[in-house]
């Protein structure tokens, strides 16, 4: 089952790599705002088509409502996706992908490690460890040595 989610993993990688490429490219020659509106009207219109033609799906929705704050925490993730893609555009533009994407996996991985230890969202509670801090680190020089001219 883990080897699934590895897959899954690689594959989110692949598709934030592209879509903030293909993003920062169009938004150097028009506005976040517009590079933003775009994709996030079409996701807007395959969730309306999918949440029509699939009744289990409707059922599946329904069910969060069941869950304290549910909606209120997915209004606020809705937030920050849009956040996600205007600040990671923005960076792309501004930093190139490489450099974008090294800082974002590294900012990704230290408040991972972060909500883990503390055990925020309900996740399992995994203590910072001295390897983990060291992974940290060797990320930092990574993000050096990708970038260094």
């Amino acid at each position: 089952m883990m080897y699934i989610g590895i897959v899954i993993a690689l594959l989110a990688g692949i598709f934030i790599s592209v879509q903030g490429s293909l993003n920062g490219m169009i938004g150097n020659n028009s506005s976040v705002a517009a590079v933003i509106s775009i994709p996030v009207a079409v996701q807007m219109i395959i969730y309306f088509v999918v949440i029509i033609f699939n009744g289990s799906f409707r059922n599946e929705i329904s069910e969060i409502f069941n869950y304290n704050y549910g909606i209120l925490l997915l209004i606020i993730s809705a937030f920050l996706g849009i956040g996600i893609m205007i600040t990671l555009t923005i960076s792309v533009m501004k930093a190139g992908p490489l450099l974008a994407l090294s800082i974002v996996v590294f900012s990704q991985l230290l408040l991972s490690m972060i909500i883990e230890h503390f055990g925020w969202f309900d996740m399992a509670v995994k203590t910072i460890s001295l390897s983990r801090i060291i992974g940290l680190i060797f990320m930092i020089f990574g993000i050096l040595l990708f970038n260094k001219k």
